[in-house]
């Protein structure tokens, strides 16, 4: 057992889930923040679990959401966050990503028509597959703008 403290590979703090084996937990190293690298645990910078720890009250629900492809909105720009595809096995997918990506997309009816996209990034993003949020887009707020999502590459149709 490691004390706590700065070799602690847990970090400062823990979040216990329902399900044997799974935490949520701060690290000292940055190999695996954001990626399949363990056996159920989520690891967090140190600074961004004691923040989490401060916002969410003990006995609240967690959902585990495992998509490779999430998109997500803050200080209104969209982010795109991309992992390896995976199968039923935990092997990587042969899916085709870009089409994935689209289907993501196109499920989040709050954004699928209403973006300036920069699809250099999704290629980006997609290529990277680091699990890592990065902006792609922002929302068109003018009601006259055209949007650009349904300007998709060929390569990417």
């Amino acid at each position: 057992m490691v004390p706590a403290g700065p070799d602690n590979p847990l970090g400062p703090f823990k979040f216990t889930l329902g399900t044997p084996g799974y935490l949520i937990h701060g690290s000292n190293k940055k190999f695996g923040i954001g990626m399949r690298t363990s056996h159920g645990c989520f690891r967090m910078l140190n600074n961004n679990v004691l923040e989490l720890s401060k916002m969410v009250p003990v006995g609240t629900p967690v959902r585990i959401i495992n998509e490779p492809y999430k998109f997500g909105v803050s200080g209104g720009k969209v982010y795109l966050e991309a992992h390896t595809p995976l199968d039923d096995h935990g092997n990587p997918s042969v899916v085709d990503k870009h089409t994935a990506v689209i289907n993501a997309l196109l499920k989040r009816e709050d954004l699928a028509n209403n973006l300036r996209m920069n699809w250099d990034m999704v290629r980006d993003v997609v290529a990277a597959e680091d699990g890592m949020p990065v902006e792609i887009a922002v929302p068109v707020s003018n009601q006259n703008a055209a949007p650009m999502v349904s300007s998709i590459p060929p390569e990417l149709q």
